[in-house]
């Protein structure tokens, strides 16, 4: 029996340091390895207060187990403590060494003589400062956890401590959302310690029947740690009971934008709830149900997301839920406050005017204006090569405006001018934008340009509308010209092509052209010079003309006209005609009036006789 209890103490005292370590768990309380939180009361009939305990655990251990002995033979020469001090009283009690052991129970048997020493196993208080009550059992101390706590041992060898190299917790605080404030200030908690914080919560009946969560943080050996743990206020009644919220992310949207807008119901009544049914008209665009109708246990959750494209205006959640308890037929409405989700407008005016080409370049003035609903941030203005327009970033409130300066180098082949705008709106979402293509050309001297446009009748016009024309072009500069082209300003086509014009060189050709009718023509002569900028010149020819017409064309970019003018021949003789064809048209409309006020003449007096005849016969009838 005597080898037996040597043998079974260190896996008693063991197992019970075990258990000890095992925190004990509160009824309607959650739990986490550092965290347990406990309300009281755990039910409520309406809002009201409630009491939160959150208890902080360190699991970190200053003492760990080295080698522990393999067998409960006394060593020769145990340690010893002198005057050690008073045990408390829940604590054992062993007599000091010098002191006879307490004999065995009566009820025990002798232990007969063995091979084993014959030391019986000294239990003998070694009590280092801080770990009063400790107990040793075969050369090994179990010691209370620092900080009085029975949650946990501490193993001390004859050798002394041996620390795992763990700390305290400190900096400890203790965050929510729902306005509880705990006192954690200077608290530290030892290795193997644990605190209780605790304070006192208003439950709203929104807050009846779902989670609350406590965010708690501390600092582990100059690490910050931390963990949520939630605790629930569950309703006192029976009676049936929905929570119903909402939200919509992002809350504020450009057109095209998708938002999500997702419901939450929970059932924090003790009764089923049944037939539950959701309507948001501006969310789907209808009045009908958003979602099959669905029930809910007591306890239970449902969560459903709804995803809509933001149009051209802003948009209100306004939903309402209906739902029926379990055996009533009694509809129950649920409804939420309205939810504004914003139409975001991130639009820039944009004026670009172009200055006029110079041989160094061309300068460019860009005004830009907010006309959106919110703030553009971090504004940038680039050309399409990248080069920068704003030396800093820069931000745009509603309404404001910018004028920003830019000059664009003499370039050495056709540049197409883009300034793209890039920032950020509201939500921090990318925002974009960009003006119209300026083009820059190579700089040409326009007073080293000259262009002659004629164009004259070679036929008369024949009854099919047709007509014979004779074009004339002449470099009259020291530039070349190409890609020209003439056509009619009424018809719309092209009439004849010159692909190059030298200087001095001219050109001619005649084409023949089906008009339509008798009419004014005018013909339009387009060229460019060797950067590609375009010039016009017009021409101008009565179609009942049949001899040559001189022709005035437009004034080119020099402001010089390059105009040749030629006179027609036999001008006195074309008026001449034109007046007799102007008289005899009169004289035949003449005539054609004449003829149909004689027509009217006759038929007043027509009418006139009518009505002497009917009145005569009604004097006669009366008679």
């Amino acid at each position: 029996m005597n080898r037996f209890i040597k043998k079974a103490i260190p896996l008693l005292v063991a197992a019970v340091m075990i258990l000890s370590m095992v925190p004990a768990q509160k009824a309607g309380a959650s739990s986490s390895g550092h965290l347990s939180i406990s309300v009281s009361p755990k039910e409520l009939a309406s809002e009201g207060n409630v009491t939160v305990s959150i208890t902080l655990t360190n699991t970190n251990s200053n003492y760990t187990p080295t080698n522990p002995p393999q067998n409960t033979t006394q060593p020769t020469n145990p340690p010893v403590v002198t005057n050690p001090p008073a045990q408390p009283t829940d604590a054992p009690t062993a007599p000091p060494t010098d002191v006879p052991a307490t004999p065995a129970p009566t009820d025990a048997p002798t232990p007969a003589p063995t091979d084993e020493p014959t030391a019986a196993p000294t239990i003998a208080p070694i009590n280092p400062p801080g770990h009063e009550g400790s107990l040793s059992v075969g050369g090994a101390a179990f010691a209370p956890a620092s900080g009085g706590s029975s949650s946990g041992f501490a193993i001390m060898t004859s050798s002394g401590l041996r620390s795992s190299g763990k700390g305290d917790y400190t900096n400890i605080s203790i965050s929510n959302s729902y306005g509880v404030t705990f006192n954690t200030t200077g608290v530290v908690i030892p290795a193997g310690g644990a605190k209780t914080f605790t304070s006192t919560m208003h439950v709203s009946s929104g807050m009846i029947g779902v989670s609350i969560p406590f965010t708690v943080s501390w600092i582990d050996n100059g690490n910050r740690k931390s963990e949520t743990i939630s605790c629930k206020v569950n309703r006192l009644n029976t009676s049936p009971y929905l929570a119903f919220s909402r939200k919509a992310d992002p809350v504020n949207a450009s057109e095209g934008t998708e938002v999500t807008v997702t419901y939450s119901f929970t059932n924090t009544g003790s009764v089923k709830l049944t037939n539950i049914t959701l309507v948001d008209p501006q969310i789907k665009g209808s009045t009908s149900p958003m979602l099959s109708p669905f029930s809910l246990d007591p306890g239970e959750s449902k969560e459903f997301p709804y995803t809509f494209t933001m149009g051209n205006s802003t948009v209100v959640s306004n939903p309402v839920v209906t739902f029926y308890a379990q055996g009533s037929y009694t509809q129950l409405t649920k409804t939420s406050s309205k939810l504004v989700i914003g139409l975001i407008q991130s639009q820039l005016t944009k004026d670009v005017v172009k200055g006029n080409p110079t041989p160094q370049g061309v300068s460019f003035t860009i005004y830009l204006t907010n006309n959106g609903n919110q703030t553009l941030n971090s504004l940038v203005v680039t050309d399409e090569l990248g080069n920068k327009v704003s030396d800093e970033p820069f931000s745009l409130a509603v309404g404001e405006s910018k004028v920003l300066e830019y000059f664009v180098p003499n370039p050495d082949a056709v540049r197409y001018i883009v300034f793209n705008i890039n920032g950020v709106d509201y939500n921090d979402t990318e925002f974009k934008d960009n003006t119209s293509s300026y083009v820059v050309r190579p700089y040409i001297d326009t007073s080293l340009l000259g262009l002659a446009f004629t164009a004259v009748t070679k036929t008369s016009l024949t009854p099919e509308n047709m007509i014979s024309i004779e074009f004339e072009v002449q470099n009259t500069g020291s530039l070349e010209f190409y890609n020209l082209s003439v056509s009619e300003q009424q018809l719309g086509y092209e009439l004849y092509s010159w692909n190059k014009l030298d200087v001095g060189a001219s050109e001619e050709a005649v084409v023949d052209v089906n008009i339509g009718s008798v009419r004014d023509l005018v013909f339009v002569l387009t060229a460019e010079d060797s950067s590609g900028n375009t010039y016009t010149h017009e021409a101008y020819v009565t179609a009942e003309n049949i001899d040559v017409d001189s022709m005035v064309p437009s004034a080119d970019p020099s402001g010089s006209t390059g105009v040749e003018v030629v006179e027609e021949p036999g001008l006195g003789k074309k008026l001449d005609g034109l007046i007799t064809s102007t008289g005899e048209n009169l004289m035949k409309w003449f005539r054609v009036l004449g003829i149909i006020a004689g027509a009217a003449a006759l038929t007043m007096l027509s009418l006139g006789i009518a009505e002497i005849v009917i009145r005569r016969n009604k004097r006669s009838e009366q008679q």
